[in-house]
C-alpha cells in the first residue's frame, strides 16, 4: 500500500502531529509546531485524531441481530460497516446462551465473513461467547434463556471453536459452577480471555477463577440479583481482584453515574466500555416488536425499555461511542476514549503496540474538533481512509 500521511489534533496530548502509514501500521508519530494558518487568516481546522473504538461486547446493531437463526454471511459483512460508521474498527461478535446448534451455524457464518470480506477480516478480532456455562438464577442469567443453561462441557467447547476456525476468543462463564475452573485452565491454554459475568460466585469462587486465568468481568454491575449482601458480594469481590479488568455499560441507563465513576476509579487502565448493544440500537425511535421479549420502545434518548414499563430496560440501544460521550462527561474525554479503545487492546493484545505509536494498526477515528467524540469526519482502517 502507498505511504499515507495524517495531520491531525493528538486526543490526548491535544498537540498537532503527523502520523506516517504504511501497509497497515502507523510507522511514525511527528510532533507539530503551531498549525499553519489557512489562506483565510483562520486557524485550520485540523481534526483530532484517536484511535479506532474496539467494542468487546456486541449482540446487534441496525436491525441485524446477531443471535438471530440464520444468521447470514452477508449480515455480518453489512453489520461490520455499520459499525465502522460509529468509529468501532475492531470488534468481538458476541452470541449469548442458546441452542448448540444455532451457536455452531452463527460462529460458523461468522468465520466465513471473515474469509471472505477484507473489512470483516480487519475489524473482527474474535468471537464472543456470553454464556452458556452461566448461572440458571433469575437476576445473574439476565436475558439469556434459561432452557440452554448448562453446565460447563470442554467437548463442546472445543466443538465450536472447531466450527469458528478458531476465532472464539473471549469466554463468559459462572466460575462457581462444577468443572468452570478446570474449562478456565483449559481456554487459557487455548488462548481464549476467560471473563467472570452472569453469576452468583462467592469469593473463593472468584479468587480461584483468577487464579486460574479469568482476566475479566462481563459488564459489571449488571446481570445481576436485585439485591446483595452489602459485603461481601460478587461486585465487590471482582472490582477487588486487581488482575481483572472490567467491562461496563455505559449508556447512561445500565449504570448510574455514581457507579461508572468508582468502577472507573478502582480499575482504572482495566476500565472497558462496551455498548452490549442489541438489534435496536442505531434504529430510529419508535415501537417495536421482538420476537425474543415482546414489545419494547426505543426513546430518542436511547432508552430501550419494556412497552408501558419505561422502567424496566430491554436491553441497551446505544452504540459504544454514545458510551464514551457519556463517560467523557464523567472523568473526561481522553479517558473515556481510551476505555473504549486502548484498554480493551491492552486486555486483547498485551504489550503489542497499540494507539497512536509506531508500529500500531493503522486504525484511527477522525474527529471534528469542536464536536468530539460525538462527531466523526472520518474512519480509518488498516491505513484505508473509509
Amino acid at each position: 500500500m502507498e505511504n499515507t500521511k495524517i495531520t491531525g489534533i493528538h486526543y490526548a496530548s491535544r498537540k498537532p502531529v503527523r502520523l506516517e502509514l504504511d501497509r497497515g501500521r502507523i510507522t511514525a508519530v511527528e510532533e507539530l509546531g503551531p498549525v499553519p494558518l489557512a489562506g483565510d487568516g483562520k486557524s485550520e481546522q485540523l481534526p483530532v485524531v484517536a484511535p479506532g473504538l474496539v467494542e468487546l461486547q456486541i449482540n446487534g446493531y441496525k436491525g441485524i441481530d446477531l443471535n438471530a437463526p440464520g444468521l447470514s454471511v452477508e449480515q455480518v459483512l453489512q453489520f461490520s460497516r455499520n459499525l465502522l460508521a460509529t468509529g468501532v474498527c475492531s470488534y468481538y461478535p458476541t452470541l449469548i446462551t442458546g441452542d448448540p446448534d444455532k451457536i455452531s451455524a452463527s460462529v460458523a457464518a461468522i468465520a466465513r465473513a471473515r474469509q471472505e470480506d477484507a473489512v470483516s477480516a480487519a475489524m473482527i478480532k474474535g468471537i464472543h461467547l456470553e454464556g452458556p456455562f452461566i448461572c440458571g438464577e433469575d437476576g445473574p442469567r439476565g436475558a439469556h434463556p434459561k432452557a440452554w443453561v448448562r453446565k460447563p462441557d470442554p467437548s463442546l467447547v472445543d466443538h465450536w471453536q472447531e466450527e469458528a476456525k478458531g476465532d472464539i476468543q473471549i469466554l463468559t462463564l459462572a466460575p462457581e459452577l462444577p468443572g468452570s475452573i478446570d474449562l478456565i485452565r483449559k481456554c487459557v491454554d487455548m488462548g481464549i480471555t476467560v471473563s467472570i459475568g452472569h453469576t452468583s460466585a462467592d469469593t473463593d469462587s472468584i479468587r480461584a477463577a483468577v487464579e486460574a486465568g479469568a482476566r475479566l468481568s462481563t459488564h459489571l454491575g449488571n446481570g445481576c440479583h436485585g439485591m446483595l449482601p452489602r459485603h461481601p458480594n460478587y461486585i465487590w469481590d471482582q472490582l477487588a481482584e486487581t488482575e481483572l479488568y472490567a467491562s461496563m455499560i455505559g449508556d447512561g441507563y445500565h449504570l448510574p453515574v455514581s457507579v461508572l465513576k468508582v468502577f472507573y476509579q478502582v480499575k482504572q487502565q482495566k476500565a472497558i466500555l462496551i455498548s452490549d448493544a442489541m438489534t435496536y440500537a442505531g434504529m430510529e425511535p419508535g415501537a417495536y416488536e421482538s420476537p425474543a421479549i415482546g414489545k419494547v420502545v426505543l426513546t430518542p434518548e436511547g432508552k430501550l425499555h419494556m412497552a408501558g414499563r419505561p422502567k424496566t430496560l430491554a436491553g441497551s440501544a446505544s452504540s459504544l461511542i454514545m458510551g464514551v460521550r457519556h463517560m467523557s462527561r464523567i472523568i473526561g474525554f481522553t479517558k473515556a476514549w481510551d476505555m473504549g479503545s486502548l484498554n480493551p487492546s491492552r486486555l486483547m493484545m498485551g504489550e503489542k503496540p497499540m494507539g497512536l505509536q509506531a508500529g500500531a494498526a493503522a486504525d484511527l477515528v477522525l474527529l471534528e474538533p469542536e464536536k468530539s467524540p460525538s462527531k466523526i469526519r472520518e474512519v480509518v482502517l488498516e491505513g484505508k481512509r473509509v
